[in-house]
């Protein structure tokens, strides 16, 4: 492996950061967007409490479970810590409609989350502490990803980021909640490290979410571990054989420090208004802007043109999805759904939407191609009638990129949205009260029971 900007003592920096650092320390616009972040994201688990992969988990393993600790999210039931945070994040993420960091394409706020959600409800934890470690977690998962993924990093998109970089998060996070020192804090980050996993091999099946979910329990047990003073080696994230060494060609092991405290990677993440991967999103707003000025009979078009990075395509490059799992990360069906349709929600995951004839023959007629020129949260559609005329649209930044950031009041919506199925108008509104009052709360275990 070769290193970009070289740190010697990177382990050590990133553990004293994270054991000097108080909420006090956070600018108030940061914090602000930690509870974007908080409300987006106990959305999502709520929402997704009932997916048919979370029911396939909590049949196959709850069985095996162990005292009722902590409530799983949406479902009115208890059971041990571990199991909890594991459920409760892959109910976060089975919609892909989780949060993502812009520049690393990693999605941090659910393993730390639901890791720090269930050690709430076992030992109490306030708002305050609560939020600065769920700051801490977050940033690190990020600065994690970028250095073996960011130029002037090189890695390998096989690898999964949040599957390598999510459980370490989670283990800072709680090590920070559970008060430890230096040197527990180091031995949280090493024994994460031991769990980190996840290749993209996955992605589009249903054991997709099983690389963020686990990272929560992988987090949560770390750092319970650490507490214990196992023994582990001091420079886990920049030694040989370590995290950079493992994940990536080229490191940049300054981007887990660079900037600590005047930059914070929380103001990078991007909330998702549609339940796909955050690179399709603006072919959908293309699609659903063409969608209102098409003049044409929709069965006039003779092909539609799409043009992304090439990140883009590498990602979601799935023409006939066979599931509702693989269309989640198909650019061709959410295309042919925005234009058909008008709208891009959950309902395009129905099986009656992936096996429409309109959809399918649509999807038949997109032809894609790549340009690194155009930014990742950028896209152009053109449709060409067979009367030769065409229609076109660009995208500079889609909906839920951080030039166009998703509001207080849109993530609000989803969020009621996301959660009103699950706990009824007034429950949701409730919980949604309590999250966004996160940093007063004296135990944050009691909104995580509002959530069961």
């Amino acid at each position: 492996m070769a290193i970009a900007a070289v740190q010697n003592s990177a382990t050590d920096a990133v553990v004293d950061y994270i054991f000097s650092t108080k909420l006090a320390d956070v600018p108030i616009a940061v914090v602000h967007e930690a509870k974007r972040a908080f409300i987006n994201i106990v959305g999502c688990a709520v929402g997704g409490c009932r997916h048919p992969s979370v029911e396939k988990l909590w049949a196959a393993l709850s069985p095996f479970a162990g005292q009722p600790q902590a409530t799983v999210l949406g479902r009115t039931v208890r059971t041990d810590a571990m199991f909890a945070s594991l459920v409760n994040c892959l109910s976060s993420c089975v919609f892909t409609y989780d949060d993502a960091h812009a520049e690393a394409v990693v999605h941090p706020s659910g393993p730390v989350v639901c890791a720090l959600l269930s050690l709430a409800e076992t030992e109490s934890v306030s708002g305050e502490d609560f939020m600065t470690a769920f700051l801490l977690g977050v940033e690190f998962t990020c600065r994690l990803s970028k250095a073996v993924s960011v130029a002037p990093a090189k890695g390998n998109i096989a690898w999964s980021q949040t599957g390598i970089a999510g459980g370490i998060g989670a283990a800072i996070a709680v090590g920070k909640v559970l008060k430890l020192d230096r040197r527990a804090l180091g031995g949280a980050i090493a024994i994460a490290l031991t769990q980190a996993s996840g290749v993209r091999v996955v992605q589009g099946t249903a054991a997709s979410g099983l690389m963020p979910a686990q990272a929560a329990p992988a987090g949560l047990r770390a750092a319970l571990l650490a507490r214990q003073g196992l023994a582990t080696p001091p420079n886990a994230l920049e030694g040989k054989f370590g995290f950079a060494d493992v994940f990536a060609q080229v490191a940049n092991i300054a981007a887990l420090t660079d900037d600590l405290g005047s930059q914070f990677e929380i103001e990078r993440l991007t909330y998702k208004p549609y339940p796909t991967g955050i690179v399709i999103g603006p072919i959908i707003d293309a699609c659903l802007a063409l969608r209102k000025t098409y003049p044409e009979d929709a069965r006039q078009i003779e092909e539609v043109l799409i043009k992304v990075n090439p990140v883009t395509l590498t990602l979601t490059d799935r023409r006939h999805p066979v599931d509702a799992l693989a269309a989640q990360v198909s650019l061709y069906h959410w295309a042919a759904v925005a234009f058909l349709n008008g709208s891009a929600t959950l309902a395009a995951l129905d099986e009656v939407v992936l096996q429409d004839p309109r959809i399918r023959n649509l999807r038949d007629r997109i032809k894609v191609t790549t340009d690194p020129s155009i930014a990742a949260d950028a896209a152009e559609v053109t449709i060409r009638a067979r009367n030769g005329r065409e229609h076109h649209h660009r995208i500079e930044h889609g909906v839920g990129s951080v030039s166009r950031p998703m509001t207080d009041e849109d993530l609000r919506r989803k969020f009621r949205e996301l959660c009103g199925p699950h706990l009824g108008a007034e429950r949701a509104e409730r919980l949604l009260t309590a999250s966004n009052a996160l940093t007063d709360l004296s135990d944050v275990g009691l909104l995580a029971r509002m959530a069961g």
